[in-house]
């Protein structure tokens, strides 16, 4: 398989350093590469060890067809015709065919500087960017439904209207279960949710045996994890693994 028939698909964040390997051909995730950082206090912390982790990690250095780097910096929704205004000088905005609103999201010249010496042309996306070009296909008109994206220390809360137009896309930091389930019950109050009929659908960094997953539980009737997408395969290889976990990055750029 040639590298140019591959696409790379990479996170950076102050947590971890992530990557998935698609086989553009087939479709299919082939290879997924996971580095925990700790302790990434700044920017050039974190440039200095993704710059450290492609020096040694040698599927980095492949040539790959296209390249998608994945930002989880802060962000803001604003509409389009308007986010020209509203953009910082040191924010990026993203576009999304079909849709009006465009997505704001902080700049980290060091991490985007160290990936454009050491990657091929790497195209920058923020990593939501996923939620937003594909949860509408997770919609029909027979369901309610809430998407929550869990990370370690941030919860993303994600609810389109009836229309599949983008109601909410906020995200909360916390530390315990008590406070994740404590902006989910606020979310629910503010847009008039019943708990008893919309279903929950979690993505990210939780799993059935987690005091999340306990928490949503205990507040709400029909919970489940979001499934992939039917046009992505992934190799057998990745027959235990968990296709929520990471949704948003094996899903960048689609």
């Amino acid at each position: 398989m040639l590298p140019s028939s591959l696409e790379l698909k990479l996170a950076i964040t102050n947590s971890a350093v992530r990557y998935f390997i698609l086989s553009r051909p087939h479709q299919q995730i082939i290879f997924f590469g996971n580095y925990t950082l700790h302790h990434i206090n700044k920017n050039d912390d974190l440039a200095f060890r993704f710059e450290k982790i492609v020096e040694r990690d040698e599927i980095l250095q492949l040539g790959f067809g296209t390249t998608v780097v994945g930002l989880d910096t802060p962000y803001s929704l604003a509409p389009a015709e308007l986010s020209y205004m509203l953009k910082g000088y040191t924010q990026r905005s993203q576009k999304f065919s079909g849709q009006e609103l465009d997505l704001i999201f902080d700049n980290n010249s060091e991490v985007e500087s160290a990936a454009g010496r050491l990657l091929k042309g790497p195209a920058l996306r923020h990593l939501n960017s996923t939620f937003i070009a594909l949860l509408p296909q997770y919609l029909d008109e027979n369901s309610d439904r809430l998407f929550v994206n869990v990370s370690q220390t941030y919860v993303d809360i994600i609810r389109y209207d009836s229309t599949k137009k983008l109601q909410l896309m906020n995200r909360y930091e916390f530390q315990t279960a008590t406070d994740f389930i404590y902006y989910v019950l606020l979310c629910c109050e503010d847009f008039k949710i019943d708990r008893e009929k919309t279903e929950l659908i979690l993505a990210g960094e939780v799993d059935i045996q987690s005091k999340i997953y306990d928490m949503c539980y205990r507040y709400f009737r029909n919970i489940s994890f979001i499934q992939k997408p039917e046009s992505m395969h992934f190799s057998r290889a990745f027959d235990m693994f968990p296709k929520h976990l990471h949704f948003n990055l094996y899903n960048l750029g689609v």
